[in-house]
């Protein structure tokens, strides 16, 4: 989809960084729904993976679709737990688009639903590599009405993504975690200067509720479609 057409996600419109081209597979209805980022390490913890499920359940529930960048660990088991719960993912690619393949993590889920998305913002053929790793958080955040960061390093992946939440001046949550991790140094720096903290599955509730409620800008015209459709959905 190029910049313009029908389904070119509106969020990005307006944004001067974003491609003129955006590569996908799946279905681009999703791109009409309000989302959450949820980002994290590919090397997470046995606790931090069983938040990022819960949580990506969590968003299902709400009616947000989650946005992460399907490496393994916290990306993998975010995707997992929306989809479980029928909510929809929308995974973001560090290469392009010809690369995609259903990962077998989630072989059992994608293929039963058509509530997956894959985009690229790279060529069709471009390979993986660390810089593109880092720019398509550029894509993840922009699509999202915040970012919530599972488990980080001190460096790496992970924290550039809050770092660019920041710089879009997107909501920023990290887990608190009760125990020192040097996995969890990350989340530690985010919270000792603007993330703001969760600790349990209902502070991931109130978050999106606040995200959703009080959205960037330029999101909140989805939102606002997305409230109008559920309520005409009811009556």
């Amino acid at each position: 989809m190029h910049r313009g057409d029908e389904w070119y996600p509106s969020v990005l419109s307006a944004v001067s960084w974003a491609p003129d081209r955006i590569y996908a597979r799946g279905n681009l209805s999703l791109l009409r729904m309000p989302c959450i980022g949820l980002c994290g390490s590919r090397h997470a913890t046995a606790q931090a993976l069983h938040w990022a499920r819960s949580f990506g359940q969590e968003a299902a529930r709400q009616g947000v679709a989650v946005v992460s960048g399907y490496a393994r660990g916290v990306d993998v088991e975010a995707h997992r737990g929306v989809l479980e719960a029928g909510g929809a993912a929308i995974a973001v690619m560090p290469e392009g688009i010809d690369h995609f393949r259903i990962r077998r993590e989630l072989k059992d889920i994608i293929d039963g639903t058509s509530n997956f998305l894959a985009l690229s913002m790279f060529d069709r053929a471009a390979p993986w590599a660390v810089w593109r790793a880092m720019e398509r958080n550029k894509l993840i955040v922009g699509l999202s009405s915040g970012l919530l960061v599972v488990e980080a390093r001190e460096t790496g992946g992970t924290i550039a993504a809050a770092y660019e939440s920041m710089r879009q001046g997107k909501k920023l949550w990290a887990v608190a975690y009760e125990e020192s991790l040097p996995d969890r140094a990350g989340n530690r720096k985010l919270l000792a200067s603007s993330a703001l903290p969760v600790s349990k599955v209902e502070d991931f509730r109130e978050a999106l509720e606040a995200a959703m409620l009080d959205p960037p800008p330029e999101v909140r015209q989805l939102v606002m479609a997305a409230f109008r459709d559920d309520l005409e959905g009811n009556q």
